[in-house]
């Protein structure tokens, strides 16, 4: 005997809200160039790959001129849930976001 679970759309909808909310931010953000040049994470066409690159070009360049090269990686999980609200709303009124979103 199979269980049957009922569909639910809301989930759908809060996904579909999310993804046009962080694409225009997102064009806000890359058209007035607002991130730093070293940000990799939720950068479309960035992968892992780019920052295992960027990390092995600077160690590389201290190391040849007989420099200490320390590296520190934090991988937090859960950090985005637990985020604070009125901190990332006050950072993207700063950076100037459309208040429409």
């Amino acid at each position: 005997m199979r269980k049957y679970r009922p569909i639910s759309l809301i989930n759908t909808g809060g996904k579909l809200l999310e993804k046009l909310l962080i694409n225009k931010i997102n064009h806000h953000v890359h058209t007035n160039k607002l991130l730093n040049r070293n940000q990799y994470g939720f950068i479309p066409q960035s992968s892992t790959v780019n920052v295992a690159m960027a990390v092995k070009q600077y160690a590389l360049s201290h190391i040849q001129q007989k420099k200490y090269v320390i590296m520190v990686s934090l991988d937090v999980q859960g950090a985005f849930d637990a985020a604070w609200w009125p901190s990332i709303l006050c950072n993207l009124r700063a950076l100037n976001c459309p208040k429409n979103l």
